[in-house]
């Protein structure tokens, strides 16, 4: 029997509108950066002038922006758990147990079918934002600096001690599952260049639910109109100085980072200002489904395109124009799909598996009623 301290899962009533349709435009984005770079590009010879146009504007528009959103609103979800809790003790045993039981389907997916998963990472990186929680504003903002520089630490002190860091896996011809293997192997290895970024935005995105952020933004449209219009401009400015200063170590790669923020910004005002009427409301809300079952559409996404492509050959073949078509046909899979699981019952299939490994009973699935939350 559930002690009834635990706390519970989100009930369908209490979802937040907003929260789902900035995490479903997430997920849009993570599929498209999959298949632009992750299936592997045919060579440039077969690239037509469309396909190089593509590229550059996925390197602008899409590279890191929507990773950059998911860890913010990863952040944001403890700081809604801790709020729901009637008891913090009980908040932060169950968020271990969240991520250890997220910790477990990351590392499944990334042997078996994604070698650049991204949930083994957040998994990880979240029990490192337990310590934060009871910290002030400035310690939250300090660590978040620290951790966003602390890559760059790592690599002059690696590189001054002398010992080689790994070299990427080059595995050709080799089966599917043992170069997923190897890129696991090297991203755990190479861990401390990658990983602490997603400590910086998980301890930004706590911060703004602190202070409700998201909702208080959603009420203040002109706030809304100076972070798209102002960051958008300032993207593309930092866009520019990030290619002006590719032979640097460091400034190229501070500079794309704060170009991922300011971006990343604009898109969820964009979002926000969207769900503010009721035209806007219709236009985005079909991707509040796909946000209710953020998990299982990552999972979905591989798992569609992983057998396509050992099927037919399809590796290494990958022109933009390609990766978007293929985007765009699993989106037109998972819009619909999405929502037609939530209209019977209360979570994805991998969000239940979720459920059920955290709280350690089997949630009820099917959906008797519910509504969204206001924004």
């Amino acid at each position: 029997m559930a002690n009834s301290n635990d706390v519970q899962p989100v009930a369908p009533g209490e979802r937040i509108l907003a929260l789902d349709v900035l995490r479903g435009f997430a997920m849009v984005g993570v599929l498209v950066a999959y298949c632009v770079w992750s299936l592997g590009t045919a060579p440039d010879a077969q690239w037509s002038p469309l396909d190089k146009a593509l590229g550059k504007f996925v390197e602008f528009a899409v590279d890191g922006k929507f990773y950059t959103i998911l860890a913010f609103l990863f952040g944001l979800g403890f700081s809604l758990q801790l709020e729901r809790a009637g008891d913090a003790r009980a908040a932060v045993r169950t968020y271990r147990r969240r991520l250890a039981a997220l910790a477990a389907i990351g590392l499944a997916h990334s042997f078996l079918l994604r070698n650049g998963d991204i949930l083994f990472p957040y998994a990880i990186t979240g029990f490192f934002l337990i310590p934060f929680r009871r910290a002030s504003d400035r310690t939250i903002v300090v660590g978040a600096f620290l951790a966003l520089l602390l890559p760059y630490t790592a690599r002059w002190a690696w590189e001054a001690s002398a010992i080689p860091i790994p070299d990427r896996p080059d595995l050709t011809n080799a089966p599917y599952l043992v170069e997923n293997a190897a890129w696991v192997r090297y991203w755990m290895e190479t861990a401390i260049f990658t990983w602490p970024t997603n400590l910086t935005l998980f301890l930004f995105g706590f911060l703004a639910g602190r202070h409700r952020l998201i909702p208080r933004l959603a009420d203040r449209p002109q706030a809304l109109k100076v972070i798209l219009f102002g960051g958008v401009p300032a993207a593309a400015a930092l866009f520019w100085v990030s290619l002006q200063l590719a032979g640097s170590k460091v400034a190229p790669s501070l500079a794309f980072t704060f170009q991922n923020w300011c971006l990343s910004s604009a898109y969820a005002a964009a979002l926000l200002l969207a769900l503010r009427s009721r035209s806007g409301t219709a236009l985005v809300s079909p991707l509040a489904p796909v946000g209710r079952m953020a998990l299982t559409n990552y999972l979905l996404q591989a798992g569609i395109i992983v057998p396509l492509c050992l099927a037919f050959g399809w590796f290494d073949t990958f022109t933009p124009t390609r990766a978007f078509t293929l985007a765009f046909a699993v989106l037109l899979f998972q819009l619909p799909f999405s929502a037609w699981w939530l209209r019977r019952y209360q979570f994805g299939p991998a969000e239940w598996v979720w459920r059920l490994l955290t709280y350690r009973r089997v949630p009820p699935l099917r959906l008797d009623r519910g509504d969204y939350a206001r924004a």
